[in-house]
């Protein structure tokens, strides 16, 4: 702590940091584009950099946005509407008209991008396109509701977690299709599927190198390779109390514990698993966790006014303090935005 304070001056207040202003009136939603900030109001995205300074306009016809980001690519979908759009950098890649309702985007560090609509005949259609905007196949779900879909970076994989509702228990299934054999035509494009337990719900899922499949349960964090399943952390453990998990983090996995100190005190430990040789990193922060955010190599752990930022080693990169309490983060490419009623704080990572 001496050493983060005084040599490194790793410590920062809302006084050193630079801020972006917006109306608080109207419709506005923060979301991070690589290395900008950007702040989506009245159809227009705005691109602000790390000294604050707004770059770049794009007029986004999106009112209620729902998006995901990788790499240098921005996909972006009207919630429950038709609009979808592909962003690089600050230009628009391209846009498209859906026939249905978007209930959940994913894009790949390619620009790989899987769509999973409702509101058709069918309980669920995914639909995938390559970074140019072409469509490449459907895939229609008749009996069952997809919740999540994930593009591997080699563009060879498109994996989607799938529940079933018919029955007395709710069933959740991961399915791998091959985007050659479905581009193709080729009769059974689905190469693989796993079976979670009834007791299990799946929450999302992503790719990370080598197609490793990380899962989201909720009671567990799991990974998929060569059809072989490993449980990476336990969410559900009776002497435990997890409080967040994520695996939106390249090759990392991570669950927070929340540990008493005190008839009324508790510390937060940050547990950061590498899914490719399961060593783990721990990180404990003073205080009990009101949200965590997660991107990349970094952990933001929001403790209401105040704010770690971890990277997966388990080092500490930032702790921002603030005067008031924190609605929001959004990390971005060396640097993170601050959400407040009304505006945003840089802090550069």
């Amino acid at each position: 702590d001496f050493m983060d304070k005084y040599i490194f001056h790793k410590n920062i207040t809302n006084e050193n940091v630079v801020s972006i202003e917006f109306d608080s009136e109207s419709n506005t939603s923060i979301m991070p584009n690589g290395k900008y900030v950007c702040v989506l109001a009245e159809n227009t995205l705005s691109q602000y950099n790390i000294l604050g300074k707004k770059e770049h306009e794009l007029k986004i016809e999106i009112n209620n946005p729902i998006y995901e980001t990788s790499g240098r690519y921005l996909v972006i979908g009207e919630a429950n509407s038709q609009k979808l759009y592909l962003i690089s950098g600050n230009s628009i890649v391209w846009e498209k008209q859906i026939d249905g309702n978007i209930s959940n985007i994913s894009v790949n560090k390619n620009g790989y991008v899987s769509c999973i609509i409702t509101g058709t005949t069918y309980k669920s259609v995914i639909v995938v396109y390559n970074e140019k905007g072409n469509e490449l196949f459907k895939t229609y779900l008749s009996s069952t509701i997809a919740i999540d879909s994930s593009i591997s970076n080699d563009n060879e994989y498109l994996s989607f977690g799938e529940i079933n509702t018919s029955g007395t228990t709710i069933q959740s299934n991961i399915k791998t299709i091959s985007i050659k054999n479905a581009v193709e035509n080729k009769e059974e494009p689905i190469i693989y599927t796993y079976t979670a337990s009834q007791n299990s719900m799946l929450l999302s899922l992503e790719y990370q190198d080598k197609n490793r499949l990380v899962c989201l349960y909720d009671d567990s964090i799991r990974m998929i390779e060569s059809e072989v399943d490993m449980v990476l952390l336990q969410l559900n453990e009776s002497d435990k109390k997890v409080t967040f998990a994520d695996i939106d983090l390249d090759n990392y996995a991570f669950r927070s514990v929340e540990i008493s100190t005190g008839l009324f005190n508790a510390n937060t430990d940050i547990q950061m698993i590498n899914i490719n040789n399961q060593k783990e990193h721990n990180y404990t922060v003073e205080g009990v966790a009101k949200s965590i955010i997660c991107k990349e190599n970094v952990v933001a752990v929001n403790l209401g006014s105040e704010i770690n930022f971890i990277n997966t080693s388990g080092w500490l990169m930032k702790r921002y303090i603030s005067s008031q309490e924190v609605k929001n983060i959004v990390i971005c490419d060396d640097m993170a935005g601050i959400v407040y009623r009304d505006k945003i704080e840089i802090v550069n990572l």
